[in-house]
């Protein structure tokens, strides 16, 4: 899935939450599915507690880590896609 620069990303209020050993763990109750998140996912996870354009995220997380902006990018936006799938996240774009 390709995202512009402009859309904006933000937590789904649905699935619980909790945080094992600085990874993410999150539930579905509907489903009854389970997704994991590593570390740079629970860090990606973290910065989506308040809507954030997807262009600033990527540009936040490419301070904090050492890869290439474009490797970010695409790295972000193929998790985002799954959490979307799942019903993790929600966009919106202006």
């Amino acid at each position: 899935m390709t995202f512009t620069p402009d859309t904006i990303f933000t937590r789904s209020p649905d699935p619980l939450t909790t945080e094992v050993d600085g990874e993410t763990v999150m539930m579905d109750v509907e489903s009854g599915s389970y997704f994991n998140l590593d570390r740079i996912g629970s860090a990606i996870w973290a910065r989506l507690e308040n809507p954030v354009r997807f262009d600033d995220l990527c540009r936040d997380l490419h301070a904090i880590y050492d890869a290439p902006l474009d490797t970010i990018r695409a790295d972000v936006a193929a998790l985002l896609s799954r959490m979307l799938s799942h019903k993790l996240v929600r966009t919106d774009t202006p």
